[in-house]
């Protein structure tokens, strides 16, 4: 099986309802024999290409089909977008992109249609869109940036400004930010190890965060394996930065997996203290287990519990910290995830009554003068700023305090930190510092 052949049979699946990180990863792992470590990311960039830019692709070939994409065979349909995201997006030669998708529409039972795909492909290479062709700016975040029409009018309405440079920042690939492991390394040693094994590696913008440039998976780098590092997005250390975790103290995170929030916690609190970490997933408390055990951390207690029902034998009003890092919609980290941009937002109204839930539980957890973070990795208002706004209004005793940390471009606010793509070179992200005063 060729890279092609596969990443275009998984298309096909994840165009049947899937989530793409394992529709991919299944098919990958099916593969007999396995796809080289080369052809597995060739594979894995024309899958990702196409569902990044699936509205754009599916215009330019609207221009040339005699029928409605909808209408083409399956097969067809998916290598139409994988040879046009290889010619567009992937700097793949034509010639290669055209050949190529015409052995898979043979290789998938379509000869018939080859004669199609070599015309069509041909012809829709040679268009050039460029975002001022869709004047309306909701129109052009839907067909330019590849948005869901409920995702492009909240951004129009929320963000007229700045909507179209955070739908352009999705696009950029930066560096991957790691948290250092000070219970195993510092960050000079674990950068000359990096550097060691390959990577480009750059100071983050604060102590013990790294920016690397990896050569390959992460998760195969020996330091890795040995505990000393984990992924984590910069908007999520600062997060979990936010808590001011000390040895000693007693805290909670109630939505924990996959756990990168946690450890930093757990790591700041040097093994000194309890730290219980929350999840509603069953299978994915073994993760984070497993992620506590490879890095040294024997302090942190995972368990399974929902986080928006209140537990008090917990201890109610007995911690110091609480972080409330609350499901959401994840409209921050369309980057990373490019199934959200298919997302219609239908039961918002419920997610955002869980959220409410969520954190006025961990406010009840909350010991006097104790601290509360409330962050999402989103970017709207209504399970943001609003959220606060009610919660603030709703616990008199409570009150917001200014971050300590700083990056730049970050909007600190009269309700908490807004991190916008564009802005931060983040994730977008949100979140609110929110402390308990004794006397009130």
């Amino acid at each position: 099986m060729t890279a092609r052949y596969l990443a275009v049979k998984a298309l096909m699946r994840q165009e049947q309802n899937g989530y793409a990180n394992l529709v991919l990863d299944s098919e990958l792992k099916a593969c007999k024999p396995p796809l080289s470590p080369r052809d597995a990311a060739f594979a894995s960039g024309i899958f990702y290409t196409v569902l990044e830019r699936r509205s754009l692709l599916d215009w330019m070939l609207a221009q040339f089909s005699k029928r409605p994409l909808e209408k083409l065979d399956a097969p067809v349909r998916a290598i139409l977008r994988a040879g046009l995201a290889q010619a567009k997006f992937m700097d793949v030669p034509l010639p290669a992109a055209v050949n190529e998708s015409v052995k898979l529409a043979k290789a998938f039972g379509k000869t018939s249609a080859a004669g199609m795909v070599n015309a069509m492909l041909r012809r829709t290479a040679a268009l050039d869109p460029k975002p001022e062709h869709w004047p309306d700016l909701e129109e052009r975040l839907r067909t330019y940036y590849c948005l869901s029409q409920p995702i492009a009018a909240l951004f129009a309405a929320q963000y007229p400004q700045d909507a179209e440079a955070m739908a352009a920042a999705f696009y950029q690939r930066r560096p991957t930010a790691i948290r250092v492991n000070p219970l195993r390394t510092t960050d000079e040693a674990l950068t000359q190890t990096l550097q060691q094994e390959g990577h480009t590696v750059t100071a983050g913008p604060w102590p013990h965060c790294l920016l690397v440039i990896f050569n390959g998976n992460p998760a195969a780098s020996k330091a890795f394996h040995a505990g000393q590092f984990h992924v984590q997005g910069l908007a999520s250390q600062f997060a979990a930065l936010c808590c001011d975790a000390r040895p000693g103290m007693r805290v909670l995170d109630l939505c924990a997996a996959p756990g990168g929030k946690s450890l930093t916690i757990a790591e700041q609190m040097q093994n000194r203290g309890e730290l219980f970490s929350g999840e509603a997933m069953t299978g994915r408390v073994k993760l984070l287990k497993q992620a506590f055990d490879r890095c040294g951390i024997e302090r942190a207690k995972p368990y399974h519990g929902d986080a928006t029902i209140l537990n008090p034998a917990f201890g109610l009003g007995s911690f110091d910290r609480v972080l409330c890092d609350v499901p959401c919609s994840g409209l921050g980290v369309i980057g990373k995830k490019p199934d959200i941009r298919e997302k219609t937002l239908d039961g918002i109204e419920n997610l955002l009554l869980t959220q409410q839930k969520i954190l006025q539980n961990g406010a009840k957890y909350l010991a006097p003068n104790g601290r509360l973070v409330y962050s999402t990795c989103t970017v709207n208002h209504h399970e943001n700023e609003a959220q606060v706004r009610q919660f603030l209004q709703d616990n008199q005793d409570f009150s917001l305090i200014a971050p300590q940390i700083i990056l730049s471009g970050m909007r600190v606010g009269e309700y908490g930190t807004l991190f916008l793509p564009h802005e931060t070179s983040t994730d977008g992200f949100f979140a609110a510092i929110l402390e308990r005063q004794k006397n009130r």
